[in-house]
């Protein structure tokens, strides 16, 4: 268990993002906090904890997507800070078997 999370509860995160061997955690008030554990292992302790994977370098919470866009180069998730991340082509339907809502908010750009 990181030291990082005894002073911090899982649903104060929005977004975690992975940087070589650290990972970024984005705190709902914008603040940000540095781990030295790797994104999966935080993929693992909050896996119960609403928090999806969408690529290889985010983790991020269900209660911080407003849904997703459709352009011409491919699907993005849109976030709650109007950050938009690309969902890799083989990556789509894994989330799509696991996480249906995500894609009930579908807009096209």
């Amino acid at each position: 268990m990181p030291k990082i999370l005894d002073a911090a509860k899982p649903d104060m995160f929005t977004h975690l993002q992975a940087s070589i061997n650290y990972t970024i955690l984005n705190k709902s008030d914008g603040t940000k906090l540095i781990s030295g554990y790797s994104l999966k292992a935080f993929e693992a302790l909050f896996e119960g904890n609403s928090f999806v994977r969408i690529d290889r370098s985010n983790l991020v919470s269900k209660a911080f997507i407003i849904g997703c866009i459709t352009r011409k180069n491919g699907e993005y998730i849109l976030l709650k800070n109007k950050s938009e991340l690309l969902i890799p082509r083989r990556r789509r339907g894994l989330l799509l078997d696991k996480h249906p809502n995500l894609f009930t908010n579908l807009k096209t750009a």
